[in-house]
């Protein structure tokens, strides 16, 4: 259909077109449910919202008090179905992109900046209509018991990397100049045992956290960078003292609260190392530890070729596991030996047969670097494939279902 005029109104004759695009991007994103209850009430269905919205954008208009308050009840009502905050925000992200994405297709050709700086109001829009969101959903816990603390809440704002402020107000924490985000997984570590560290996080000053052992983020406040250091090895070495099993960590500062999100992808990357290479201590990791392992973690082919490094061991028995238990025993062959229960003289003979089938001597400076990363590497692609696995799982019915 072609539609004669200006592009304000090419825009307004297409929104039924952005009112679909929007329903396609979040059918079956589990804050859909929610928002589509929400639309009814606030502006009688879904293209009367997006119809309300655009012309707020065609006019250039700011959000009005009321739309406002609409949005803030969209905020509750998530916060009631105990959505998690990144959720909702994602939802907003989709959104916004596909209403971005459907207008861009119709705008006439000749219109860029008049449309730049529509797609600029738009998002100023946005802006205030999620931070209306947001401050409903710090608000929600006063009003239902289902709703996550407030501290909880406002620590995955920070990693969402949305705006924390009413939160921070809300739950009464002073925000931080900057945070040093450490990422831990303790997954042996017992019910009782995390209820007494959780409890010791939240009795440490400014310190927010999210998660639960098998996969945890806290945001230990960075005034003093040293201090959080020490706090976040404190915590850490706390877990490994109270679990049945092994604790990896991997920390990262970044000056300023907007570099959080950089900072936590930092650190995960850095614990996907952490817990492949073979003589890891239970203690945070920072990227320039591992600098080495971090390059390889990019690097399919050399990944390729250190794997082949390992494959001459399969002909042996348990040479793969042997040059593991060396390696985190810190090269002490008499406590490896007592690690695989078998005698000294067998840990010399399977050493002397790793390096015939491979041609590389364990013993020797570069042979110890050369398979500490071909193990690191084949630990990677295992931790890989069964994150693979575990995205591949059916996932369960939406929360709002």
């Amino acid at each position: 259909m072609t539609v004669s005029g200006g592009l304000p109104e090419v825009l307004a004759a297409h929104c039924p077109r952005v009112a679909t695009a929007i329903r396609e991007a979040l059918h079956g994103h589990p804050a859909y449910q929610p928002i589509r209850r929400a639309a009814g009430p606030m502006f009688g269905g879904r293209r009367e919202t997006c119809a309300r919205l655009l012309g707020l954008v065609l006019r250039r208009s700011p959000l009005p008090e009321d739309d406002r308050g609409r949005f803030r009840d969209l905020g509750v009502l998530a916060a009631r179905q105990a959505i998690p905050l990144p959720v909702l925000s994602e939802a907003w992200d989709l959104a916004l992109a596909a209403a971005a994405r459907s207008c861009w297709t119709v705008a006439p050709p000749g219109c860029f900046t008049e449309m730049a700086e529509l797609t600029a109001h738009a998002a100023r829009l946005a802006t205030g209509a999620r931070e209306a969101c947001i401050q409903g959903y710090a608000e929600a816990p006063r009003e239902g018991t289902r709703s996550r603390p407030l501290r909880r809440l406002l620590a995955e704002t920070l990693i969402d990397g949305a705006p924390a402020g009413a939160i921070a107000d809300a739950a009464g924490v002073r925000l931080a100049p900057a945070y040093l985000v450490l990422r831990c997984e303790a997954p042996a570590l017992a019910a009782e045992d995390w209820q007494r560290e959780s409890e010791r996080l939240e009795s440490w000053e400014g310190v927010l956290y999210s998660g639960d052992p098998a996969g945890l983020v806290v945001l230990f406040p960075a005034a003093e960078p040293l201090h959080a250091e020490n706090l976040a090895a404190e915590f850490t070495a706390g877990l490994a003292a109270r679990s049945r099993g092994p604790v990896h960590a991997a920390e990262s500062y970044r000056r300023g609260i907007a570099d959080i999100p950089a900072a936590l992808e930092e650190a995960s990357r850095v614990l996907t190392i952490a817990k492949a290479i073979p003589d890891a201590e239970d203690r945070p990791y920072r990227a320039d530890e591992l600098l080495v392992e971090l390059a390889i973690l990019g690097q399919p082919a050399i990944r390729g070729r250190l794997a082949a490094v390992l494959f001459p061991l399969d002909a042996g028995t348990d040479l793969r596991r042997t040059l593991e238990v060396l390696l985190a025993c810190n090269l002490d062959r008499e406590r490896a030996a007592r690690e695989l229960w078998i005698h000294r003289r067998t840990l010399h003979y399977r050493l002397d047969r790793i390096r015939d089938l491979s041609g590389v001597d364990p013993s020797s400076a570069r042979g110890l670097q050369l398979f500490r990363a071909a193990l690191t590497s084949a630990r990677l692609t295992r931790l890989e494939h069964e994150g693979r696995r575990a995205e591949d799982a059916p996932l369960p019915p939406p929360l709002s279902a």
